[in-house]
């Protein structure tokens, strides 16, 4: 009779140390877009969506270190530690990120509609992938990088609108958020999820550095570089009012 694994008693101590960094930096992250907030004569749907940002990452770094949200998987060819509670976060925090942008750069509805409704289904698709067996999952894999080249494409767009809204720090954001993105699937593929080839500790150390960076140093990116009280509440782009 195989051995019970349970979490997070089986979690290796280094795994442990990186999910804890990940939840202390998301709780003392959150705290602090939420007093940037509330501490302006105007508080700012920005300064509220980033506080939300790091608010939900940290329940979930708490809920991984306290063995929630993680499944041992023996159906693949190797067993492998799957942790789910990542995509429910990406699925809540990744198109709050967008939408910062969004407001930045004053996008058009449909334009947002199609950055969060392909973000989410990159994370479905992720999700789904990480659950099932080779060779399906690698599909899955597939159809979340065709969903993650639309919003990169999509993000580019909005980089060099006519209007010019944003300027450099919109560049400087969509940047980050690219580059920082472009290491999920990476790790994804070379991960529990995929071929295994990367270790446990290895791949929640790089995801936690690459969710601090993409998540807390956006926030504070976009904070320090955000105008006026209520900037991002100025209407948007003319063009999206009749679908508003």
């Amino acid at each position: 009779e195989e051995p019970v694994v349970t979490f997070p008693d089986d979690y290796p101590n280094s795994v442990r140390h990186f999910l804890l960094i990940g939840f202390l930096g998301m709780f003392i992250g959150a705290i602090v877009f939420f007093y940037m907030g509330i501490s302006r004569k105007v508080n700012t749907i920005t300064h509220v969506l980033t506080f939300f940002i790091a608010a939900v990452a940290a329940c979930a770094y708490y809920a991984m270190w306290a063995g929630l949200g993680v499944e041992f998987k023996t159906t693949d060819s190797t067993p492998r530690v799957i942790f789910w509670a990542r995509y429910v976060d990406w699925a809540i925090t990744t198109p709050l990120i967008l939408v910062d942008l969004a407001l930045l750069s004053r996008t058009d509805t449909p334009t947002i509609l199609t950055l969060v409704g392909c973000d989410l289904l990159m994370v479905i698709t992720g999700l789904i992938g990480a659950l099932t067996v080779a060779p399906y999952k690698y599909c899955w894999w597939v159809a979340g990088l065709a969903f993650f080249i639309i919003v990169v494409t999509t993000l580019i767009g909005r980089l060099n609108n006519a209007e010019g809204y944003g300027g450099e720090a919109l560049k400087g954001l969509s940047w980050l958020t690219i580059i920082s993105w472009i290491v999920y699937p990476v790790v994804w593929i070379v991960g529990s999820e995929g071929t295994g080839a990367l270790g446990l500790s290895q791949e929640v150390g790089i995801i936690t550095l690459t969710d601090l960076v993409s998540k807390l140093g956006f926030g504070f990116y976009l904070l320090a570089n955000l105008e006026a009280p209520g900037v991002d509440e100025e209407p948007l782009n003319t063009s999206s009012q009749q679908y508003v």
